[in-house]
């Protein structure tokens, strides 16, 4: 090992145990500030995907009804055309500018970031442009606006774990990455929650706004924060510059130390997408199942016991266990994973629920089961990527989850038609119950795959 690497490796070391606010001037060194844009991009994609997104088609549908192939688009339907045609952009866009930034990474890790930057600006102006929203045309335009700016951020961003975290460490960075995800998706979403609360298409119209404002303003918050903390120095010397390029290549093309294996790599996306396919089928009709079965006819204000249960028991786990996983491996958590999932979503089957309080234990394991998969889940995805292909594996990554929402939330098609079917038979709310049995069949499958594919480390 060269002395200009052990260099870089000492102070690495030794900034992790600083607080990491304090290591600000640190840049890419500190956890914190390779991890802080995620806080404001998952606020805008929670807040938009499950909460605003599902206000707006419920109107368009209303007043005015898209027709497709002679078929009207019911509110579900919509969300799910929606969501389809958005992730179809995203799934072109974050591997396209991921492998971009991989051929700039040869330089610096950091040169990475104005395309981190640029995405979460591009982000913030067509996350505002929303409020304009007053029909289905105008939806795709700012949809399709949004998902080419925030995955122009996202394809390079993945690769930040893997430019400058040591290997034995993926894990606790992958915690921490994930709990301010988790941490930005829950502050945004109860935020906008209570305020769409009062929000009235025709009396209180300006609370849509304020939500889209919310959003924008935490977007570009830690946008700032980015540009400043992840900016390199002018006064940067020659020789730093230099000592960068010697860590980048002599670490850039050797083999995974847990076993890059092709087969191992396309078992996890394959376990990923069925995850994911779950996630995505609950989350984009969380708010229809609030309103429709449980009956509350303003699910924006109940809806907050299932954020507070979901997100807060994610919270808890997601960065004990991704630190856990480094040194007890990582499948047998994600099979706990995969169970804990399966038992959340059968108990909200069995329950029968009429009551949003009868419904949260099933919704903390739930959130349980999706804390450790970010965490755990996404250190294994660096695992089996190399440093010099990083963007790019793990934007191959994205896609395996950007197909699992596709399948997922194309559920949004058949549940309204199924909850008809059932009703006509004495089967209430059909549509829910196979979604969500599918959902704990997916869980399982996945947890165990996911065991199958890190066993041998």
């Amino acid at each position: 090992m060269t002395s200009a690497r052990l260099a870089i490796q000492t102070a690495a070391t030794l900034s992790r145990n600083a607080n990491p606010v304090a290591r600000f001037k640190r840049g890419s060194q500190s956890l914190f500030n390779i991890s802080i844009y995620t806080f404001g991009l998952s606020g805008v994609w929670v807040g938009f995907g499950s909460i605003l997104l599902q206000y707006k088609v419920t109107e368009i549908a209303a007043n005015d009804p898209v027709r497709m192939l002679g078929w009207t688009l019911d509110k579900t339907s919509l969300a799910a055309l929606v969501s389809l045609i958005g992730l179809a952009i995203a799934a072109v866009v974050q591997p396209a500018i991921g492998f971009i930034s991989d051929q700039k990474v040869t330089v610096s890790a950091l040169k990475r970031y104005p395309f981190i930057i640029f995405g979460l600006l591009g982000l913030s102006v067509s996350t505002l442009l929303f409020g304009f929203v007053n029909s289905f045309l105008a939806l795709m335009l700012v949809t399709i606006a949004m998902q080419v700016s925030g995955n122009t951020a996202q394809g390079p961003a993945n690769a930040l774990i893997i430019d400058h975290v040591d290997d034995s460490e993926r894990g606790r960075a992958s915690g921490y990455l994930n709990l301010m995800r988790l941490m930005g998706s829950g502050f945004v979403a109860m935020l906008v929650v209570f305020l769409m609360s009062n929000y009235h298409i025709e009396d209180a119209p300006q609370w849509m706004w304020y939500s889209v404002i919310l959003m924008v303003a935490v977007l570009l918050a830690t946008t700032v924060y980015t540009l400043l903390a992840l900016r390199v120095p002018k006064s940067r010397s020659t020789d730093e510059e230099q000592m960068e390029i010697d860590f980048d290549i002599e670490g850039a093309d050797g083999d995974n130390e847990r076993g890059y294996t092709r087969s191992r790599y396309y078992m996890f996306l394959l376990a990923m997408a069925i995850l994911i396919a779950a996630m995505s089928a609950i989350q984009t009709n969380a708010l229809f199942f609030v309103q429709d079965v449980i009956g509350l006819e303003n699910p924006a204000k109940g809806g907050n016991y299932i954020l507070v249960a979901l997100i807060g028991s994610a919270a808890v786990v997601v960065y004990p266990a991704g630190k856990l996983s480094d040194h007890i491996g990582r499948g047998s958590l994600l099979l706990l994973s995969g169970i804990l999932g399966a038992g959340g979503i059968l108990s909200l089957l069995l329950l029968n629920a009429n009551s949003l309080i009868e419904v949260v234990p099933g919704v903390m394991a739930i959130g349980f089961a999706v804390g450790i998969y970010l965490s755990v889940g996404w250190a294994v995805a660096n695992d089996l990527v190399r440093r010099s292909t990083a963007a790019r594996d793990l934007s191959l990554t994205s896609i395996s989850g950007l197909v699992g929402a596709i399948v997922g939330r194309s559920s949004g098609f058949f549940i309204g038609g199924l909850n008809d079917q059932g009703s006509q038979l004495g089967m209430e709310y059909l549509g829910y119950t196979v979604m969500l049995s599918l959902a704990s069949l997916a869980f399982i499958i996945s947890g165990v795959a996911f065991w199958f594919v890190v066993k041998n480390e």
